[in-house]
């Protein structure tokens, strides 16, 4: 059997230009690169909440249940929503906190459930619980300095941006 012959790919050549020019305009403007994360997490937020306040309503329309819960949480999102998106600063400072707790909190799970890796070797739990307490103390450093916090997601940026557009265009041939 013959392999048909593929065809060239334009969009999938077109999205992997836009996705390596999206990362060198991340790694050119690591502020404004943030800037845009905090924006776009703002106005995500203003949508689940305004959601939520549907989905509420849905609930006690069709359920005949209160849904406080629903509706407080809605509302804390379109509040957290809007400062994001109307103080750009404190959404960024927010971010690069979020994410530094973020790898805090992975780290402490890690080195919390590596007495499960025991089972498969005392060589394999001793990498596993190095390389939790390496991640733990990465993460005390990324919370102790949101500068470099906010570059390591700016990098993280950068390399999905390029990573994808590389693929891409290889796919594309």
């Amino acid at each position: 059997m013959s392999q048909p012959k593929k065809r060239f790919d334009w969009f999938g050549f077109i999205i992997g230009l836009i996705s390596l020019y999206a990362g060198y305009l991340v790694t050119w403007y690591p502020l404004r690169s943030l800037s845009t994360i905090a924006v776009l997490f703002g106005f995500f937020a203003i949508l689940r909440g305004v959601y939520q306040l549907w989905f509420g309503s849905q609930m006690t329309k069709f359920l005949g249940v209160r849904s406080g819960w629903t509706i407080f949480g809605a509302v804390v999102d379109i509040i957290i929503g809007i400062i994001f998106v109307a103080h750009v600063q404190v959404g960024v400072v927010a971010i690069v906190y979020m994410f530094a707790i973020w790898f805090l909190l992975d780290a402490v799970l890690q080195i919390l459930t590596s007495r499960f890796y025991h089972f498969f070797g005392k060589k394999y739990y001793i990498f596993i619980v190095i390389l939790a307490c390496l991640n733990l103390l990465f993460a005390i450093i990324l919370l102790f300095n949101p500068v470099l916090a906010g570059g390591f997601i700016v990098f993280m940026l950068a390399f999905f941006f390029f990573a994808t557009g590389i693929a891409e265009i290889i796919e594309a041939f």
